[in-house]
């Protein structure tokens, strides 16, 4: 048997998963060469970063079923077939090929893509100030590090949808300490990072304290709202986190969410001038991204260019 793109490997890995097993990812892409007696030859078969052609194929097709809903990650690299899984294995189970297009319908899915979308949205007036700032012709003589940096930013995209997602279904003690840890890796708190989580003691809405000085005379507090995508943060949370400060004696506050904030919270953080900093969930993936907080780097891509010195 020879699996030849995505859209095969989705088949075979959905035909194993249905047997209801919970599979290390390594257990899956073993059992599926074994199931579609897969000959050492294809196994082998490398794409261009040295990893299997297969396996790679396997990898995604994992993958867009979890996002999906497909399949579950109950744990690290630790799968089980949903109830939809099996719902839509007997819809599918006498398909040759499973395209991401057979997705379109299934909430799980078209949240994700409109997720995807609406980052690509709001990263988009960069692209048009771009545009409007360099000359036509050079725009359409995009040269090939430029399109890699584009390819990168695609993949950006992606990640930064999946961090959301995870954030949000994680525990408010979790996002808490996320937090944390993202705004240590930015330098707040020094190179003694120094810091107190709050939160279990529910001082006052205040989940969270930098210190800028082995003092404490200079401090951030921190407020942490773990929301879904729809659930916008309104003025009155504002306006509490300002009077949290107010009690602690605090002049300066950072109010994160993983969701939005309305136009009149927005409003309300501006009438205090700079002492309260609102970071929604768009801005908290792009700093966790840059500050490699929640990721890890997968490949280092080199860009060549001549060495014009040497040529002297």
């Amino acid at each position: 048997m020879v699996i030849n793109n995505h859209n095969q490997s989705r088949v075979w890995v959905l035909r194993l998963m249905t047997d209801n097993k919970i599979r290390k990812s390594q257990e899956i892409y073993q059992e599926v060469i074994d199931l579609a007696k897969i000959s050492d030859d294809e196994v082998n078969q490398k794409i261009s970063s040295g990893q299997s052609r297969l396996l790679n194929s396997l990898a995604w097709a994992v993958s867009s079923f979890t996002k999906a809903g497909i399949l579950n990650r109950i744990s690290r690299s630790t799968y089980h077939i949903t109830p939809l899984g099996l719902q839509m294995y007997n819809e599918w189970k006498d398909k040759a090929e499973i395209s991401q297009k057979e997705f379109i319908g299934l909430t799980e899915w078209d949240n994700y893509q409109k997720s995807i979308l609406e980052r690509k949205q709001s990263q988009s007036k960069d692209i048009e100030k771009y545009f409007d700032n360099n000359d036509n012709q050079e725009i359409e003589n995009v040269d090939f590090e430029t399109q890699a940096k584009n390819a990168i930013k695609e993949i950006e995209t992606e990640i930064a949808v999946e961090l959301l997602n995870k954030l949000q279904q994680g525990t408010p003690l979790f996002f808490e300490k996320a937090v944390l840890k993202l705004l240590l890796a930015m330098g707040y708190g020094g190179k003694e990072n120094l810091f107190e989580h709050t939160g279990k003691s529910h001082d006052g809405g205040i989940d969270g304290v930098i210190k800028q000085d082995p003092l404490g005379i200079q401090k951030i507090h921190i407020q942490a709202k773990r929301y879904a995508s729809d659930s916008s943060v309104g003025d009155g949370a504002v306006r509490n986190f300002a009077g949290s400060l107010q009690v602690q004696g605090a002049n300066k506050g950072v109010f994160i969410t993983t969701s939005s904030f309305t136009t009149s919270a927005k409003e309300s953080a501006q009438k205090l001038s700079d002492k309260i900093i609102l970071i929604d969930g768009q801005e908290l993936v792009t700093l966790m991204i840059k500050y490699k907080v929640g990721i890890q780097i997968k490949e280092v891509l080199e860009i060549c260019e001549i060495d014009e010195d040497f040529f002297e």
